[in-house]
């Protein structure tokens, strides 16, 4: 197996003159534009819940099915991946993800809503394990800066497409966003090109996922309830946060930068915390990480103008330290399943927490909170992430 390992980062080292370098960059480019699709419909929801008569259940549920198909379904795509290198996910991924996402303005139907939804979350999924194990293998010895800086291209696309597509609606109605398949279409043909060099993808590797697990069941458990309740806070904020702005008296542009504030802070607090994982271990920085968004969201809450804005960015930034973290932590746990491994922190946690999403929605519904009242509660999530990542393993000693 150690020779087997070797040869898969030798195969990676060589890429036919690539640089590992390089190969973080176009995947990192990849992530950009895969994950600005999954930042798509949110700051839209209040034109949406307008036009469509949409209640806070019917949002909950929309972003509950998103959730999960854009996460759950890459323990799948994971595990394929590692046992028969499938190389096609990281480019088709983001073309499904471009299509369906750009085709919302056009749909007036809550079913067909559902449908696209759900499509586009599946196209955002398959492109995550196979780039993540690509970046891990290629960079073993720095692996949370390694890690952090794919990660940033994410949270990066995930905070632009609110600058993007909000204005374009804006502007010239929800019968624009087809306009925005573009940059999908691009990025597939460059991650198809850079596919087509590294062998090792046609290559089986990895030994079966059950059979390492039943070693690993408490670090493992520990993995899934720290992303899990970390993302149904990161999810509920997305959620929520546009309808608190609206009800505040933001316009829906100034909405879609706040939420573009929220979540670039988050890409640069990731960014810091991979860093500092590759000194410390994943562990410290995801407790401490966890511990310290908590105090700063109650505040904003309470907080009104600028103040409001720049406790936003500090809860993006400590509560998203941990999310290259927490893929780091998972591939050091499953060492020969890293695409599987990758899915779990990227994937399968998050569609816990997202599920999630919908029973919040449907308890405040039922309850008749309020919008803040509802926010309020979903502060105190995180120390629920904190709590299960003392589970999870120490700094490993090379």
């Amino acid at each position: 197996m150690i020779r087997m390992e070797q040869e898969v980062i030798n195969s990676a080292n060589q890429l036919n003159g690539e640089s590992n370098n390089k190969v973080v960059a176009v995947l990192g480019v990849g992530h950009v534009v895969n994950d600005s699709y999954m930042n798509f419909f949110q700051p839209l929801l209040p034109l949406l819940i307008a036009t469509m008569g949409l209640s806070l259940a019917q949002v909950g549920l929309i972003t509950a099915v998103f959730s999960v198909t854009s996460s759950v379904s890459q323990i799948i795509i994971g595990s394929v991946t590692d046992r028969f290198g499938t190389r096609a996910f990281v480019y088709l991924g983001p073309l499904l993800a471009a299509i369906m996402m750009s085709s919302i303005g056009l749909i007036y139907d809550y079913v067909l809503l559902l449908i696209v939804v759900s499509l586009a979350g599946l196209g955002i999924a398959a492109f995550h394990p196979p780039a993540s194990a690509i970046v891990g293998h290629t960079n073993t010895r720095n692996s949370g800066r390694a890690m952090s800086l794919f990660s940033l291209g994410g949270n990066v696309g995930f905070a632009a497409m609110p600058l993007i597509v909000v204005p374009l609606v804006a502007t010239f109605g929800l019968s624009a966003t087809p306009v925005l398949v573009l940059p999908g279409i691009a990025v597939a043909i460059l991650l198809y090109r850079l596919t087509a060099r590294i062998q090792y993808l046609n290559q089986r590797v990895g030994t079966p996922f059950l059979s390492t697990v039943r070693s690993q069941l408490v670090p493992f458990v520990a993995l899934l309830g720290t992303v899990a309740f970390r993302s149904l806070a990161f999810f509920s904020l997305i959620t929520f946060l546009p309808i608190l702005l609206a009800g505040r008296g933001y316009s829906l542009v100034a909405g879609g930068a706040i939420l573009s504030v929220l979540a670039l802070s988050g890409a640069l607090g990731g960014l810091l915390g991979g860093i500092l994982s590759d000194r410390t271990g994943p562990r410290p920085v995801i407790i401490g990480s966890q511990l310290t968004s908590v105090p700063f969201l109650l505040l904003a809450l309470f907080s009104s103008g600028t103040m409001f804005i720049v406790l936003l960015g500090l809860v993006g930034a400590s509560l998203l330290a941990s999310f290259s973290v927490a893929v780091v932590a998972a591939q050091q746990i499953f060492p020969d399943n890293r695409a599987t491994a990758s899915s779990l922190a990227l994937g399968f946690g998050l569609g816990l927490g997202g599920l999630g999403v919908g029973l919040i929605s449907f308890v405040a519904d039922a309850f008749s909170f309020g919008i803040e009242q509802t926010v309020f509660y979903v502060s105190f999530l995180p120390i629920v992430a904190a709590a299960f990542a003392l589970g999870l393993p120490g700094k490993q000693v090379e």
